[in-house]
Parts: C-alpha cells; sequence; structure tokens
C-alpha cells in the first residue's frame, strides 16, 4: 500500500492529507519550541542562532525523509 501524504513540488514536499498537515504543524511547533529553549539557554545572539540553524537542519531533514517515503510520485 502507497502512503500518500506529501505531494512533491519541485524541491518541496506539500502536505496533501490530514497526516501530512500533522507533521508540518509538528515540526513547525517543535523549532518554535527549540528557538525558545535554546535562546533561554544562551548568552548571545549567534550561541541562539547557532544553535537553532543547526537544530533547524535536523528538524528539515526528518521532515524531508519522511515527506520523501510518503509522496506521490509525479506522473510522466
Amino acid at each position: 500500500m502507497k502512503l500518500n501524504w506529501f505531494k512533491r513540488e519541485g524541491i518541496f514536499f506539500l502536505p496533501i492529507s490530514i497526516i501530512g498537515w500533522l507533521i508540518l504543524v509538528a515540526g513547525i511547533a517543535f523549532a518554535v519550541y527549540s528557538f525558545i529553549d535554546i535562546d533561554s539557554r544562551s548568552h548571545s545572539v549567534s550561541d541562539t542562532l547557532i544553535n537553532f540553524v543547526f537544530m533547524l537542519l535536523i528538524i528539515s531533514a526528518v521532515y524531508s525523509l519522511i515527506a520523501y517515503f510518503t509522496s506521490r510520485t509525479p506522473k510522466g
């Protein structure tokens, strides 16, 4: 059974089902939570941004991996 949670548009994966939207919202919520957590422990703007960018890359990689394996392949 092929899971169709995302649709690929260029280099982006767009959610096309409720589960896809839930994964996207969960990723955004975790990114916001991570930013607030990192900001509360850092001493400067550069500490916050360096650690947040690294966390954002990890979140994006996990989202892309899930979307890649559950996406609908384009015809043609």
